[in-house]
């Protein structure tokens, strides 16, 4: 995409970003510009299915995209201008959905002016970033002479919200927008820490659970069975080292697409396994931040998504793969269940 003006800067929906510890991954373009009040969305509207939040929950209202613009990014103002046309298009795909739409904008065509709201602004609407677009006259032409105010729907806006990529996790929220699974894995440790400790003091003073009660009862309460979360060094040698045991750590970071686009594929593979008796541990390492940088480096990954595996508590290999199935990840694994050495040419990062 590119445009005439010179005062508008166009990025695509990832940024391509390198780190000190971990290269080759992406950020959402929300993350990239980092701070911003106002987003002008032209192509969708998130704020459908807004639910209204009690004084009780939460004081902010409306969807998990919008709160989230706001909390991280400073964005309290939010417009669509997604038409109602625009919306038949999208519904009812090109097909179906051109005869309903075309009527829809003569119907709106033959009503009255005298009739109609005009749009305008709030005061002080995007004072920063849409206030800019206004002076530098980056506004909306219409092509349509007989009612600017009446949008119809174009071909190519279609193709362009339909084929937005969008967020792998299954919640279908466009990438490039905050997602609610991207949360501070710093926080995560602290809490799961706080959550062991309270275990021992439990089983200290009441006879309650033990270590490895409570790390089965927070395992039970995460939403994946099949892989179990490992957060910094520390948990890496509670759940792999000191226990000695042999498994795959799929090693991501929450800011890459490529790892949110295989995720499922890693969960059907641990859940295979499962079904057939396999003791293997498979586990997912977050690489973000400063904690998932030092196990990163202690892991030797340099880019992600990688798979570090290990045997009897002792890292066996590590393959890097942008897709699954994998026929290296799958030598590997058959590798390391046999007892075999491993094989260093698994490690070439070529795609399978």
């Amino acid at each position: 995409m590119k445009t005439k003006n010179k005062n508008v800067s166009v990025l695509k929906p990832a940024v391509e970003v390198e780190t000190e510890e971990l290269i080759d991954t992406e950020v959402g373009f929300a993350n990239a510009i980092c701070q911003f009040d106002s987003l002008v969305d032209t192509i969708a509207n998130e704020r459908k299915g807004v639910i209204q939040l009690t004084s009780d929950n939460l004081s902010e209202s409306g969807s998990s995209v919008l709160q989230l613009l706001q909390s991280r990014h400073g964005c309290d103002k939010y417009i669509s201008t997604l038409t109602q046309s625009q919306q038949m298009i999208k519904k009812d795909g090109v097909l179906f959905g051109p005869g309903k739409a075309n009527s829809y904008v003569k119907d709106m065509e033959s009503i009255s002016t005298s009739k109609c709201i005009p749009i305008v602004p709030s005061s002080g609407f995007g004072s920063s970033t849409l206030q800019v677009l206004l002076e530098n006259n980056v506004i909306y032409s219409s092509k349509n002479t007989k009612s600017p105010s009446v949008r119809g729907w174009e071909l190519k806006d279609f193709w362009e919200e339909t084929s937005w990529p969008r967020d792998s996790s299954g919640t279908g929220i466009r990438y490039g927008l905050p997602v609610e699974e991207e949360e501070d894995l710093d926080e995560q440790f602290r809490l799961q820490q706080m959550y062991l400790q309270s275990s021992k003091t439990k089983l200290g003073t009441e006879g309650g659970m033990d270590d490895q009660e409570a790390k089965k009862q927070t395992r039970a309460d995460d939403t994946n069975p099949y892989v179990e979360p490992i957060i910094g060094t520390e948990g890496l040698a509670e759940t792999i080292i000191s226990p000695q045991r042999s498994g795959v750590v799929f090693v991501a970071m929450r800011s890459c697409r490529t790892c949110k686009g295989i995720n499922p594929q890693f969960t059907r593979i641990a859940r295979d396994k499962d079904t057939v008796g396999s003791t293997l541990l498979f586990a997912k390492a977050d690489a973000s931040g400063a904690v998932g940088k030092a196990l990163g480096k202690q892991l030797g990954v340099v880019a992600v998504p990688s798979f570090v595996l290990f045997r009897n508590g002792v890292r066996f290999g590590a393959v890097s793969t942008s897709k699954l199935p994998s026929d290296r990840l799958n030598r590997a694994i058959m590798l390391l269940e046999s007892g075999e050495d491993f094989d260093s040419s698994l490690e070439e990062e070529d795609d399978d």
